[in-house]
């Protein structure tokens, strides 16, 4: 066994001994024993002060203990705190602790009865027995933990603010934090530095920027020692004295007439490559700050994020290659807004169309078969127009079929059916021009919106595929695969290096400016001009949505109305004259017809089915103009084509 451990058993003895009558309580001498034990120190420095505190304090009328165990406990706790703390006491805690003192004196609580303890403890603060008591000892363990905390918070709003600019005497911070704000803001009345409620201060940093300037030499100044002031979005300032009555711009100028010069630049506000200089450096609360572009959106470490309104602002970019009726052009062409009429069809072309049988290649074999009929009923020969193709079934699906008690005749149902044969697309559309003026006019409506409708969805189309990465040699990427035209996002790193490959010329411009000279210097516009993309790029599935249940309709009337009318005089002759006129002349074709004065023209209208007459148009070009209408039999017209007329025809 050591000395020391000889020694202290001896010190033990000797205190339990000394003490063991302090509290009558069975077990008291076997409680003290553990007690002693408990000491935190190598030596048991604290023991004998630990006991007195414990004989002191059960007796003491004003303590109630709900049992010997909890103040043993509590006394334990207390030293060893103070054991953990004693050696790096310092000024700073004596104060916080004289502060506290203070205090509780002015509540009606004494610590210390004579000032000569107070005095010894200032003296002795690490001494264990310069402690009255253990609730002086808890004041200076709670009073370390305060100084500490405090440190800490102070730590932390130091760290909180950015420092824009700090001589001797002033300092200018932008806090970006409560914590922070309160800090700075000491002493004065600004809701900004309202303890326990930090809305005010999200209220005004989140919608502009809030700088403190502080006179270091005014502390003594309740009113002008501290000023605030808050820049909003639009870069109005609001200034603000220490005790939150607003002030003019120019009177905080002249109060801080030595820093005038930094306060007005701070006035103007920080510029676009200011900004992102300061973002890529990564000064704190860098990205909270908007650069100057309408469509900006946010910015981060990495990246500066532009969201763009609609077509026309990310458009604007190539203001100098395009004009705005330009620019609203592509813009409607690819937004197609409500009320939008493009008419990159125009219905007019229809006729023309027709003659040339354009449309028919957009029946499908449904509108072919019901055409088919219609031929049939009207006794044309261009019935023999129409082939079977191959079949759109398999052969399970053909013996299904006829499983089903189909009649097998009827397996060309199962197939495709085309129009084949030298011009019959052209021939069956003139047939059709004279044919029946409502279904004609049935027909034009489906095929030229089914057209423009089409050609608008295709242009739209082809213009978001050319228009949507047209910024990619600038550095422009988009967001996400859905933000074409809208969202994007542009390296820091590379609008830095657009700025300062000419960084005297450029630090001034605003990223707009910047980024449009770059695209007028380095990127052509080559998209074509919408309508001169309508007919390359149309849109099937749009057409088909348009056209194919309209048309179909329409045939079915017409069927239906051959098949019914009772308007047909004779049936047959009505097909011998159509199938004539569609086979020799055509219908709305120009046939000369002979005269003296010459230069006339006839064209032949349509087959009036109650009477069989043909309508017709006369008209004679050139100088002496002239244009008639009229109906007549086919012996007529043939006449008339065929015999030399010795009177003008136009004349009455």
């Amino acid at each position: 066994m050591s000395l020391l451990t000889v020694l202290l058993e001896g010190k033990k003895e000797n205190l339990i001994d000394k003490y063991k009558d302090g509290i009558k309580i069975d077990g008291f001498e076997n409680l003290l024993g553990e007690f002693i034990d408990r000491d935190p120190s190598d030596t048991k420095k604290y023991a004998e002060w630990m006991v007195k505190q414990l004989i002191q304090t059960w007796h003491w009328p004003g303590y109630n203990a709900q049992s010997l165990v909890d103040l043993i406990d509590f006394i334990v706790e207390l030293i060893t705190k103070f054991h953990d703390i004693s050696s790096s006491i310092s000024d700073k805690d004596i104060e916080f602790f004289l502060k506290s003192v203070e205090e509780s004196k002015n509540r009606g609580y004494h610590y210390f009865r004579d000032e000569y303890k107070l005095d010894r403890l200032k003296r002795s603060p690490k001494d264990i027995n310069a402690y009255p008591d253990i609730w002086v000892l808890q004041l200076m363990n709670n009073s370390v933990d305060s100084r500490k905390k405090v440190e800490q918070e102070e730590n932390e709003a130091k760290k909180d603010v950015e420092k824009i600019y700090e001589d001797s005497r002033f300092l200018i911070l932008r806090p970006f934090t409560h914590q922070a704000s309160c800090y700075y803001g000491a002493n004065t009345k600004w809701c900004t530095t309202t303890k326990n409620d930090n809305s005010y201060f999200r209220r005004y940093s989140n919608n502009g920027d809030l700088i403190y300037i502080i006179d270091k030499e005014a502390t003594g100044h309740s009113s002008l020692g501290k000023m605030a002031i808050h820049i909003d979005s639009s870069g109005n300032a609001s200034v603000f004295d220490q005790q939150d009555q607003q002030r003019t711009v120019q009177f905080m100028l002249d109060r801080f007439e030595p820093i005038k010069d930094t306060i007005e630049e701070i006035l103007k506000g920080d510029d676009d490559y200011k900004i992102i200089k300061n973002v890529s450096e990564g000064k704190r609360g860098a990205n909270s700050k908007s650069l100057s572009a309408n469509y900006f959106d946010s910015i981060d470490d990495g990246y500066v994020y532009l969201s763009f309104d609609d077509t026309e602002e990310y458009l604007s970019l190539f203001d100098d290659d395009l004009n705005e009726y330009e620019v609203r052009d592509y813009a409607n062409a690819v937004e197609l807004p409500y009320g939008y009429d493009s008419y990159y069809y125009d219905s007019y072309n229809f006729d023309d169309d027709m003659k040339e049988g354009y449309p028919l290649y957009s029946f499908k074999t449904n509108h072919l078969r019901i055409l088919k009929e219609i031929l049939k009923i009207t006794g044309s020969e261009l019935v023999n127009c129409f082939r079977y193709t191959t079949p759109n079934v398999t052969k399970e699906k053909l013996q299904k079929f006829i499983q089903k008690g189909n009649d097998e005749k009827d397996f060309y149902d199962l197939y495709n059916l085309e129009i084949k044969g030298d011009n019959c697309q052209d021939k069956i559309g003139k047939y059709l021009m004279g044919l029946d003026e409502s279904f004609i006019d049935d027909l034009s409506s489906a095929y030229s919106i089914a057209q423009d409708e089409s050609m608008k969805v295709g242009v739209q189309k082809q213009l978001i595929q050319e228009l949507c990465d047209i910024y990619e040699n600038l550095g422009l990427i988009r967001v996400d695969e859905d933000s074409c035209l809208k969202k994007y996002k542009i390296p820091i790193n590379r609008l830095l290096e657009l700025y300062e490959s000419d960084i005297e010329s450029n630090k001034g411009k605003t990223i707009h400016d910047l980024i449009k000279e770059y695209v007028s210097s380095n990127i052509s516009f080559s998209v074509d001009e919408p309508h001169n993309m309508a007919y390359e790029y149309l849109d099937n599935d749009t057409f088909d949505y348009h056209f194919d249940d309209d048309v179909e309709r329409a045939l079915e009337n017409l069927k239906e109305k051959l098949e019914e009318s009772e308007d047909y005089e004779d049936l047959s002759e009505y097909k011998r004259i159509y199938t004539y006129i569609s086979n020799k002349y055509g219908f709305n074709e120009d046939i000369d017809i002979k005269t003296s004065n010459g230069n006339i023209t006839l064209k032949l209208i349509k087959l009036d089915p109650t009477d069989n007459k043909l309508q017709f148009e006369l008209m004679r070009r050139g100088e002496n103009y002239g244009f008639k209408k009229g109906r007549a039999k086919l012996s007529t017209i043939e006449s008339l084509i065929n015999n030399y007329q010795l009177f003008d025809p136009l004349e009455d």
